[in-house]
């Protein structure tokens, strides 16, 4: 089984290939760069690096949110198109669940995005090595909200990017960026998605949908 995976859900970008779970090549970016300029030239590179042709991929993997509006929208593009170009099944997964399983940690994990406004995109998964239960869903809320919600837990760990602008509002988080390619063996985790009909998860409106309803309120 050959799996391409994407994730361009937020500022690092992930890309890999691999082969019955194990990693081929990866190509992991945290670089200020649009994902849109790079994310294909990432995806040729991984084929030349690995001698893998695009015809012999068996699934494509991509991280279809929350996160970005941009980000998000650009990896499920990518993805639904090589699938239905390449005639092969495509699967989503959380762009969150995607931190949780990099982070290479057990016990009750919660990963973190910056939601901005004030608010964050979370999730709490019960993690132990392959199995994962979902704990609270993800969702868009306030950090303030998350946090008296994870008092019910025992030694969350949080999980987040050190860069994110929030960090600093909170006191004790393991520094942790999305390697696309470690959710593969968190197959409960995947979603088989139809390639026409699939959309982004993006948990919030966008700020130009939230103008609108500004603007039309009866």
């Amino acid at each position: 089984m050959l799996s391409l995976l994407i994730d361009t859900s937020n500022r690092p970008l992930s890309v890999a290939i691999n082969q019955d779970g194990m990693v081929l090549a990866e190509i992991n970016a945290t670089v200020k760069k649009t994902h849109s300029a790079t994310v294909m030239d990432y995806i040729d590179r991984l084929f030349k690096m690995t001698d893998v042709k695009k015809n012999n991929i068996d699934r494509i993997i991509v991280a279809k949110g929350p996160g970005s509006y941009t980000g998000v929208r650009i990896g499920v593009t990518v993805a639904k198109t090589l699938a239905y170009a390449l005639n092969i099944e495509l699967y989503s997964v959380s762009s969150l669940l995607v931190v949780a399983a990099s982070s290479n940690k057990e016990g009750i994990l919660v990963p973190l995005f910056d939601g901005r406004r004030g608010n964050v995109f979370g999730a709490v998964y019960n993690m132990k090595n392959d199995i994962f239960t979902e704990e609270i869903e993800p969702v868009y809320t306030s950090l303030e909200n998350l946090k008296k919600d994870l008092r019910a837990y025992d030694a969350p760990i949080i999980l987040l990017d050190q860069q994110e602008k929030f960090s600093d509002s909170v006191e004790d988080y393991a520094h942790t960026v999305p390697r696309i390619s470690m959710v593969e063996k968190f197959e409960n985790g995947l979603n088989l998605e139809n390639f026409h009909t699939i959309v982004p998860d993006y948990l919030r409106i966008s700020e130009a949908e939230r103008n609108w309803m500004e603007q039309n309120k009866s």
